[in-house]
């Protein structure tokens, strides 16, 4: 019978156990500046241009205030109340409002300036110098380009692209505007320079480009305007865009009369 002697050497073993414990360990700059109540993880790392508000939970094995590779003095400023899920990075430059929450594996680059309780799902990316406004909804892998603009109570749903350059590679820049309540549905590719009109619908897998009007349904893959969004219905419930008619309860009590409002502005501008 073959018999096997292991042998340990316990003092290299403690050792091991207590450097990995040690990684394992925030690594925070001094110079940090860290609200009340604010909980991290295993393994984070917090850069010391950084300003985290009260309230944050930051997750396993995030990078808050990554340095940009253009440097920027201007700090990483993070606003009361983020869940930051593991594995995401959010770069210095960027201005965030409250309430910011994360799916696994984000990345949001310099310069962004975003308005309140972004909502931004797995694997997504914002790539800097961007504007985005409050209460966005952005599903998994999602792709922000530099520099688009994006109004309040926008939906982007999973694998919707924002370009930004209309001769790739090239250093040209043409970034993509959308407006307040824009629906913009799974698949969709927004292409550089597209302006896209308050309230319009884009439809799964379409391919948008140039200046959409606002409250109007885009599909296909050459963008075509198929009608007015208020045609859109579910025949069996009948349930009937624009959507803030019958979906607004899924927000806060307290902006569902700003939903209200903007949808009404919208509404008559389409007339």
């Amino acid at each position: 019978m073959l018999e096997v002697h292991l042998t340990f050497d316990v003092s290299k073993c403690i050792f091991c156990c207590r450097t990995w414990g040690l990684l394992l360990n925030p690594l925070i700059d001094k110079a940090a500046q860290i609200g009340k109540n604010v909980s991290f993880g295993h393994a984070v790392r917090i850069y010391g241009n950084v300003q985290i508000g009260d309230n944050c939970k930051i997750g396993d094995f995030c990078v808050i205030g990554h340095p940009s590779v253009h440097p920027s003095s201007a700090p990483l400023k993070l606003g009361a109340g983020a869940n930051i899920r593991s594995h995401s990075i959010l770069y210095e430059g960027s201005d965030i409002a409250s309430y910011l929450e994360t799916g696994h594996h984000v990345v949001i680059r310099e310069g962004a300036k975003i308005g309140e309780n972004l909502r931004i799902g797995n694997f997504s990316d914002i790539e800097g110098d961007c504007k985005i406004g409050d209460f966005v909804r952005m599903h998994g892998y999602v792709h922000v380009g530099r520099g688009a603009s994006i109004g309040d109570f926008v939906w982007l749903f999973s694998l919707v692209t924002l370009m930004n350059d209309p001769l790739p590679p090239s250093h040209l820049s043409a970034p993509v505007a959308v407006g307040d309540m824009v629906t913009v549905c799974v698949n969709a590719q927004i292409m550089p320079g597209t302006s896209i009109g308050r309230g319009a619908f884009v439809a799964s897998g379409a391919v948008a480009s140039g200046v959409i009007p606002s409250s109007v349904v885009i599909s296909g893959d050459q963008g075509e305007v198929r009608g007015p969004v208020k045609f859109l219905m579910h025949m069996e419930s009948r349930t009937r865009h624009p959507w803030y008619k019958h979906f607004a309860d899924s927000y806060p009590e307290r902006v569902r009369q700003r939903i209200e409002a903007i949808g009404k502005e919208i509404e008559a501008e389409s007339l």
